[in-house]
């Protein structure tokens, strides 16, 4: 029995850990099934939030160079129409040929009405005939850019004769025309200025002097004898030193602009000392309109506002001298000017001295010197002064403006004030100036003489006749006669040199006796180097590279980081 109850205890204890082991098991495995499918659930969960993260990023990516590739192409859009809308030139010579200066700029930007430049060629022959007409085109091509309002066109004279009709000038081959259509009062008023091949150029000085003084011709009479322009050129055209354009197209811009456009008279006839054509070249820079009579046989033009006596050895006539008086009067108008030069080279010219009376200005003997070195160079009689009035000085860039002549007669002003007549002194020398007569000596060399006057001496002088309004305004008219001591003060020496400012000087005052716009000085510029133009081959061959290439390169670079983003 008792073994009988020991084997079932036993059997069932065996029975019962086995159960134990099988629950333990069945335990176990479960929890490796729950631990499994919690893996598994965790792997899917992490496994779609990767996803979400790499779709995101990815999206991110793609909306970045989509944006990236089209901002690109919409510049290069851009950038084509503006190659289309402008001629392209890369200015890389060192004076610089083909830009303009900081002055011209300025007055090219606000111009505020339409003006239209016709170049009576067609393009390829105009600018391949010379590089003066290379850098013209380019040049006025930079007007263009610079204000809206200004536009240029070729137009070939043979296949265009209603064109050339509809100028009353006579138009010739490479003739240029700037002009302007305005309505007053309801009609058109159609302002012009030509220019001409030689406007735009700069001849040997040297060469323009030898036929001035030896045959009495100008630039335009041998012109006019040689045929035309290009006549002349094909003669003349190794005496061409430098590019005239600037001066010549901002000078039409002014003239076809500018409200109230100012005219100057040159009086010639009475063996004039004067040689002004580089003073005449910069009123016409100016946007003054100059033309010149014979005093002793044409009246003064109605429409002159200055007229300019340029040193006469022979004294006016009496009846001459009632030309100047009656311009001056302007019918009790006044508001006319005057430029009388004097020269030592003159002779006596009694009527003129008598004419300058009435407005306090007179002519002294000899020349004016000065005493120490820091105020003259070689000789006494070649002179620097800063003894500047600051009247009219409003053009003036100088802080301290140095004026320079030669051969400088005394100008004296009679009083401050007399009735209605008032002066003023402009230039003056130091107060240790002294006036001497100039002797040939018995080697035939110029000599310096006695001393005349010591004292401080003056050099440029403006005398002036006012009037009072009779409209009860208050407003004051003048009429003035503004004399130079010497006709080198307006010559091309002292004019175009850089370390004076004569010219910016002068020009100031008349600037501001005339109530002109303000001047505008510029040097004529030698064609010496060569430009980077840019030819219709290469400016395709640009248009495509930055039209079609560099946008294909970039839309595939992006394509390929994208797909390989994508396949991360």
């Amino acid at each position: 029995m008792e073994n009988k109850n020991e084997e079932q205890v036993s059997k069932n204890s065996k029975d019962l850990l086995a159960d134990v082991l099988n629950d333990e098991k069945k335990s176990s495995e479960s929890k490796t099934e729950d631990n499994k499918d919690k893996k598994k659930e965790k792997k899917k969960k992490d496994k779609k939030a990767f996803n979400g993260k790499k779709l995101k990023h990815g999206t991110m990516a793609t909306v970045f160079t989509c944006v990236f590739i089209a901002l690109l192409v919409l510049v290069n859009i851009v950038t084509t129409m503006l190659f289309e809308r402008y001629p392209i030139t890369i200015d890389l010579t060192s004076d610089k040929i083909y830009s303009m200066t900081e002055e011209s700029e300025k007055y090219v930007k606000a111009v505020d009405v339409d003006v239209l430049v016709t170049i009576f060629a067609d393009e390829d022959t105009y600018t391949n005939y010379s590089l003066y007409n290379k850098q013209a085109v380019e040049l006025l091509k930079n007007y263009c850019k610079l204000n809206h309002h200004i536009s240029y066109r070729f137009t070939d004279i043979d296949s265009n004769p209603e064109v050339v009709k509809s100028y009353s000038d006579s138009i010739s081959m490479f003739d240029i025309v700037f002009e302007t259509k305005n309505t007053v009062d309801g009609e058109e008023i159609q302002r012009t200025r030509k220019l001409t091949m030689i406007d735009l150029l700069t001849f040997d000085e040297e060469f323009v002097e030898n036929y001035s003084t030896t045959y009495g011709m100008s630039i335009e009479m041998l012109r006019d004898q040689a045929g035309g322009d290009l006549q002349f050129l094909a003669y003349f055209g190794d005496f061409v030193t430098s590019s005239n354009a600037e001066q010549a197209f901002t000078s039409a811009l002014m003239t076809v602009t500018d409200p109230n456009p100012v005219y100057v008279t040159m009086l010639m006839g009475r063996d004039e000392l004067a040689e002004l054509s580089y003073f005449t070249t910069l009123l016409v820079a100016n946007g003054y309109n100059v033309n010149t009579i014979d005093i002793t046989t044409d009246d003064i033009p109605e429409n002159t506002d200055i007229i300019v006596v340029p040193a006469p050895q022979t004294d006016y006539l009496e009846e001459e001298v009632a030309k100047l008086s009656d311009f001056l009067n302007n019918d009790g108008n006044l508001g006319k000017q005057m430029i009388y030069i004097a020269s030592y080279g003159q002779s006596d010219t009694p009527l003129l001295d008598e004419f300058l009376e009435e407005y306090g200005l007179a002519i002294g003997d000899g020349v004016i010197c000065e005493t120490y070195k820091d105020y003259y160079y070689n000789q006494p009689y070649y002179t620097i002064t800063t003894e500047l009035s600051d009247s009219f000085d409003q053009d003036i860039q100088s802080s301290q403006p140095v004026f320079s002549s030669v051969y400088t007669r005394p100008v004296k002003v009679l009083y401050d004030q007399q009735g209605m007549v008032t002066t003023e002194e402009y230039v003056k020398s130091t107060e240790n100036a002294y006036t001497a007569d100039i002797v040939l000596n018995s080697s035939g060399v110029y000599e310096l003489g006695d001393k005349l006057e010591r004292g401080q001496q003056c050099y440029f002088a403006m005398g002036s006749k006012a009037k009072f309004a009779q409209d009860g305004t208050g407003d004051t008219f003048y009429s003035s006669i503004l004399c130079f001591g010497s006709e080198y003060m307006l010559g091309s020496n002292f004019l175009a040199a850089e370390q004076y400012d004569n010219s910016e000087y002068i020009f100031s005052v008349l600037n501001g006796i005339t109530h002109k716009t303000d001047g505008i000085f510029i040097q004529p510029k030698t064609i010496t180097g060569n430009a980077f133009d840019i030819n219709e081959e290469q400016k395709d061959r640009l248009k495509w590279i930055f039209s079609l290439i560099i946008p294909a390169v970039v839309l595939v670079t992006g394509l390929v980081v994208w797909i390989r983003r994508k396949n991360k």
